[in-house]
């Protein structure tokens, strides 16, 4: 289930990104080939997304209430993920805390492609790869552990 949830919201971004991509051309901005890169800050993101799905999901099944809390999360993740603003249109001790958000990274990365037009920041992404697949492995884990347990408490 986490996979499906996860793969219809990347196929769904997929199909946005075509909007972005008209923007871009509307605009004046152009493509460059840096839109290339595309697939591989997707991949990131799924594998982000997968892993905490997978935890979630599974500690959801147990602690029901943990949906509520996890709509309230999503909602200040969303206004703390520099999407309609620049990070730097922010003081320097926020910036630092924004950093901590592996989003910020990822929606950087995609301003960067899209439209500064220039290659995203590989080291960060790169670190952000590696914890994303940390925790997709320990989020599976967690899901198979407690997926036995599924069918008595639902």
């Amino acid at each position: 289930m986490p996979i499906s949830v996860a793969t219809s919201g990347a196929i769904n971004f997929v199909i946005s990104t075509i909007i972005i991509l008209a923007l871009c051309l509307i605009s004046g901005l152009g493509l460059t080939w840096y839109v290339l890169l595309y697939p591989v800050i997707l991949l990131i993101q799924y594998i982000l997304i997968l892993g905490i799905s997978f935890i979630v999901s599974a500690i959801t099944v147990y602690i029901r209430d943990l949906e509520h809390i996890i709509g309230v999360v999503m909602m200040a993740a969303f206004y703390a993920t520099p999407i309609v603003y620049r990070l730097d249109q922010l003081p320097s001790y926020l910036q630092i805390i924004m950093q901590l958000n592996p989003m910020t990274h990822i929606i950087n990365a995609y301003r960067d492609i899209f439209y500064y037009q220039q290659m995203p920041d590989f080291v960060n992404l790169g670190i952000l790869f590696v914890l994303s697949i940390g925790l997709l492995i320990i989020g599976y884990f967690i899901f198979h552990k407690l997926q036995k347990g599924f069918a008595e408490e639902l």
